[in-house]
This record gives structure tokens, C-alpha cells and sequence, in this order.
């Protein structure tokens, strides 16, 4: 299950954030119905329209996804030119002018038709209905459509994206925290005693929305943060900040760390962090973006971790 988002279908005519970074409505109804249902981060899951305007090995498939913000705009806010000609020139210029931005967006890769995807929330009778005002899924849809592969693409008006997010893998795997790395077993080579291990909570201390690409007003409060193990957690935290340029204004840093016997037991505990991570949205792997004290307590809360 995702981390508290909802996850929404609708239906596009075809799959294309790089000109067109936005969801749009052609009533402000429908907007405004969005604005009371979804909120910052929440997911659409977009499939190709039955019309003759939609490429037929488009139709009724899973095209791809989308992550929204919560803020009301205008079409022509975020699309290029190109994209607002060709809206003209197919006689859709007054069509889907009420919108929400999108953040990030993901192409889908596996051909799975919407059907097969979302049995319960799908039906072709009122399909137009669903397709041009939107429908949450069930938590079972969303569970099969975290399945389907997919590779990130840039959206209009964002920050490209890396060479390094362009997964191809399941999309769930964007959003999920992963399992707790076990450290080796067996014979080693080298001398090594896995004796104390510590388990961290580290805190970028910087501009975190502009580290992830999002909007500064999106979440006030939030931060981005890390849990991890390590026998060192500040040389640990050295590494983190290898990567990150000398003149850059932020840097992590150690917000919390609790002393474990062995690695083992730290593993179980990161995992339970993990696990347990309700009110934090997972960035992915050990990552994740949340308002401070919220991991704060969450860390605390870990028992054999001293609150003081």
C-alpha cells in the first residue's frame, strides 16, 4: 500500500508530461471536486481514452502515472507552446483549462489494459464519466498497479530528470521504503569485529524542497531525511556529503543515533522505523520527506533507544 496517498484513475488521449505538465478539467467543477479529494503528493494512474483521438494500441491501457500537486492553475500555466498549437489545431482550445500541476510522472512500460489493472473501479459503460472526472482506486487496484514497470520522465516546468531515475522497475519501488541491507555472514577476509552498531536519524539541513525539485509552499514544516546503520555514523554522515558540492549552502547532518550490541539488532530496529513510518512520506530505499519531529518520535519510540 502507498505511504497515505490516494491514487486515481482518468483518461487522457495520449501519455505526454514533457510538453503538458498538468491535469486538467474542462469544468472548474471537476478541479474544484479535485482540490477537496487529493492533496500534494497523491498519484494518478493515467489510461488511454477510447476516442478516435487516442492511438488504438492506446486505448483503455495504462499509459502511466503522475504525481499532482494540490494547487489550482490554468493550462496555459504549465504546457509549452507547442503543446497549447497542438490543443488549438485539434479544436480542443477550450478544453481542460482548469488544472493541477504535475511533479513527477512515469511512463509505463508494460502493456496492461485498465481492465485487468482496476476490475472494481473500471467500467466500460460509464467509462466517459470516469475517464473525464477521475475515480479512486481501491486498495487492491492500487496494489496490482504498483506492480507495473515504469521509467520516470520529465514533466514541463520541472527540474529534468536524472540519468539515475529512470528505473524501469516497479513503480512501487518509487515510493516504498527497501528492507533493512543485512550486513555479510561468513567468513571475511579481512579482520573485522561486528560488535557495536549504530543506528541514525539524519536531517539535510538545508533548502530540501529545492534538493527534491518541489515547490517550497508544497510542505512547510517538512525536511528531508535518512535512516541508517553504521559503525560510524559520523564518518557515515561524511560520506552522505561527498556528493555534494563545497559552495552548496546545505549538508546532512546527525539528528539522533542509538547504540545497538551488534548489527543485527540495529538492522531490526532501522526496520522497525521503517515499518512504522506512517506519517513520513518514503522517498524511496533509507530516505524520507516529513516534518522532523514527527521522526523524531518515531525514532524514539524504538524500543532499547534511550528518549534522552
Amino acid at each position: 500500500m502507498l505511504d497515505g496517498r490516494n491514487m486515481w484513475i482518468r483518461a487522457f488521449y495520449d501519455f505526454n508530461p514533457e510538453e503538458a505538465g498538468y491535469v486538467g478539467w474542462t469544468m472548474e467543477s471537476g478541479q474544484a471536486r479535485a482540490l477537496r479529494e487529493l492533496k500534494d503528493g497523491d498519484l494518478m494512474m493515467i489510461y488511454g481514452a477510447s476516442s478516435g483521438q487516442t492511438k488504438k494500441a492506446m486505448r483503455s491501457h495504462v499509459l502511466g502515472f503522475v504525481e499532482i500537486e494540490a494547487r489550482p492553475i490554468r493550462d496555459d500555466e504549465k504546457a509549452s507552446e507547442a503543446a497549447q498549437q497542438a490543443k488549438m489545431a485539434n479544436g480542443d482550445g477550450g478544453k481542460w483549462t482548469y488544472g493541477l500541476p504535475i511533479r513527477r510522472a512515469w511512463r509505463a512500460l508494460d502493456n496492461m489494459s485498465i481492465e485487468r489493472i482496476a476490475p472494481d473501479t473500471y467500467d466500460s459503460k460509464t467509462g466517459q464519466g470516469i475517464g473525464t472526472w477521475g475515480r479512486a482506486l481501491t486498495p487492491d487496484e492500487i496494489e496490482t498497479a504498483l506492480k507495473i514497470r515504469v521509467t520516470e520522465v520529465n514533466v514541463f516546468g520541472e527540474e529534468p530528470v536524472s540519468e539515475s531515475g529512470r528505473t524501469g522497475t516497479a513503480f512501487g519501488e518509487e515510493f516504498f521504503p527497501s528492507k533493512a541491507f543485512p550486513g555479510a555472514s561468513g567468513e571475511r577476509t579481512s579482520s573485522y569485529t561486528d560488535g557495536q552498531t549504530f543506528l541514525y536519524l539524519a536531517k539535510f539541513d538545508g533548502d530540501g524542497a529545492a534538493l527534491l525539485g518541489r515547490p517550497k509552499a508544497v510542505a512547510i514544516k517538512s525536511v528531508a531525511l535518512k535512516i541508517g546503520v553504521s559503525n560510524d555514523p559520523v564518518a557515515r554522515c561524511d560520506q552522505l556529503n561527498a556528493g555534494i558540492p563545497p559552495a552548496a549552502k546545505g549538508r546532512w547532518k546527525i539528528e539522533l543515533q542509538a547504540s545497538f550490541a551488534d548489527r543485527k539488532r540495529a538492522e531490526a530496529a532501522e526496520q522497525m522505523f521503517k515499518d512504522k513510518s506512517y506519517k513520513l512520506e518514503s522517498l524511496g530505499g533509507e530516505f524520507f520527506w516529513g516534518d522532523s519531529m514527527d521522526a523524531v518520535l518515531l525514532f524514539s519510540s524504538i524500543p532499547n533507544v534511550s528518549r534522552f
